[in-house]
């Protein structure tokens, strides 16, 4: 760094910002992250929560904070390991200013990170969220076969690929094919809080995705730039999302991910709302492989309707959906199929 970050003075008015980083196992990279912080002018505190690592990161944060006086460092009470989503909720009611940020320890941002959302947030006052593209920084060619080897795609820019209207952004992130934002790349104002609630923590996986569907349709979201990236996330060789896992489990985390969401709908939105997220389980549950050995593809159809036979002895609720009975039926795409044979 060619400045005294300690030097660089908050904005006095408009954009104030908090940025929350979750602290796990990250030592060789956390102070790169926080750096990257210190130098936006919006940035008026980082709050780091270590969350009992196996590695140096307390040492590593504990000399942050004493060197930065932004930085305020906490733990959680009781001193024990409480996942991602816990951390990032305790940073988040520790921070203090109008504006939350995120950041993963292992990524950081780049300058003028927050340049284009500021110009938003000052140009609509009911603008809840802005969200951003961000990179991918490959830390090693032994990281990069590890992430292709877990079936993560390749590609420059994490993004949403096309400008989405608040008003359909839910059904855009909901029914995929138009890419997604993260974490790294979002902007809040505080009261989306209040709104939504905080991130999940009874989850092992797609907590974050959870957090920006429910956001999606309950606070007004807009895209920034998204051709761009504010930030960089970090592919290494301890990536939790790049680590080999069997494709039943594959399968039970995107179940659950779905049911939660679709239970989580019944008090708080639209019946039409409610039956996009009961048809998008209904279709991960048909044609997401369960199995770690797949029938032969002459049996594709059998192991289908086997596995939405098998959705109900996890989530018995779903027999009272329409959506689920139809479909066990044979698309009429196939029956045409069969007799232009």
């Amino acid at each position: 760094m060619n400045m005294d970050i300690n030097e660089i003075p908050a904005f006095e008015r408009g954009m104030n910002v908090s940025v929350t980083i979750p602290v796990f196992n990250a030592a060789e990279f956390v102070r790169q992250a926080v750096e990257s912080v210190l130098i936006q002018p919006e940035v008026v505190e980082v709050v780091l929560v270590e969350d009992s690592s196996t590695d140096a990161s307390w040492e590593v944060c504990q000399k942050l904070a004493v060197e930065y006086p932004k930085i305020h460092l906490y733990r959680h009470p009781d001193g024990k390991n409480h996942g991602c989503s816990a951390s990032r909720n305790l940073a988040v009611q520790r921070s203090t200013c109008e504006y939350i940020a995120f950041l993963d320890a292992d990524d950081f941002y780049l300058p003028n990170r927050f340049k284009k959302a500021k110009q938003m947030f000052e140009a609509d006052s009911e603008l809840d969220g802005v969200y951003e593209a961000i990179q991918m920084y490959v830390e090693d060619e032994a990281s990069l076969q590890r992430w292709k080897k877990a079936g993560r795609a390749i590609g420059a820019l994490h993004t949403v690929t096309k400008r989405v209207l608040p008003e359909d952004l839910f059904s855009v992130l909901v029914n995929g094919g138009s890419g997604s934002f993260t974490v790294d790349g979002l902007v809040l104002k505080r009261t989306v809080f209040d709104k939504i609630g905080f991130f999940n923590q009874d989850l092992p996986l797609h907590m974050d995705d959870i957090f920006f569907i429910k956001a999606a349709a309950l606070a007004k979201l807009m895209p920034g730039s998204l051709d761009k990236p504010v930030a960089m996330w970090r592919v290494h060789d301890h990536n939790r999302i790049s680590a080999q896992r069997p494709k039943s489990m594959i399968y039970k985390m995107k179940l659950i991910f779905w049911y939660t969401l679709w239970e989580w709908s019944l008090t708080r939105l639209t019946r039409e709302q409610q039956r996009m997220l009961m048809q998008a389980l209904v279709k991960e549950a048909k044609f997401r492989l369960r199995f770690d050995q797949p029938f032969p593809g002459h049996l594709s159809g059998l192991q289908q309707r086997i596995q939405l036979l098998l959705l109900p002895f996890n989530y018995p609720k779903v027999m009272l959906q329409s959506i689920y009975w139809r479909a066990f039926l044979i698309s009429p795409d196939f029956w045409l199929g069969k007799l232009r044979k």
